[in-house]
């Protein structure tokens, strides 16, 4: 095989199949793509979400989770961004939503920003940084910070890492890892 599986979108069952659309087309801006009915699952509603111009969806919703069935499975579902902006911006949406577990973190090679859905699963909005250090890594930081502060925060951050590497490094590594 020369292509690697990509993961490309994610289907989640929802108990109120209208909340989580209005959620995630206000916070992360997602479009209704498609929606019906799919006759296979006993005619369950289905909605069809997207960012992108060449993916028709990248998150589907689809009704009947069983309210008492628990909390959600789901680790997280991660939002790839393209800058500090766009982070912040995600980050005011999800207080508009009245989300209030919202924390930012610094993993050294990325700026996140971590919360839940009105339904309990788990939500990542991040970029990368030009670095890389080894994972699990990570600090709070202070989004409110102009972006040149978080950048020379991060980089004398990562640094003292002994396994600190520049991005292009990094990446040149993980195609030997991956192609090789």
């Amino acid at each position: 095989m020369n292509i690697k599986p990509q993961l490309k979108h994610m289907g989640i069952y929802v108990n109120d199949i209208q909340r989580m659309e209005q959620f995630y087309t206000s916070v992360f801006e997602l479009k209704v793509t498609d929606r019906g009915q799919v006759p296979r699952l006993g005619n369950r509603n289905i909605v069809f979400m997207s960012g992108a111009v060449d993916a028709h969806h990248q998150l589907v919703l689809i009704d009947g989770k069983d309210p008492a069935s628990g909390p959600s499975v789901i680790f997280q579902m991660s939002f790839y961004l393209q800058s500090l902006d766009d982070l912040r911006h995600v980050r005011d949406q999800l207080v508009k939503e009245g989300v209030t577990d919202i924390s930012p973190i610094c993993h050294g090679n990325a700026w996140s920003v971590y919360a839940s859905d009105p339904e309990g699963n788990g939500l990542e909005a991040y970029l990368d940084t030009p670095w890389h250090v080894a994972q699990p890594h990570g600090k709070p930081f202070d989004l409110s910070q102009p972006n040149e502060i978080i950048h020379a925060q991060t980089e004398a951050y990562v640094k003292t890492d002994p396994t600190f590497q520049v991005r292009g490094d990094w990446m040149k590594h993980q195609e030997n890892i991956l192609f090789n």
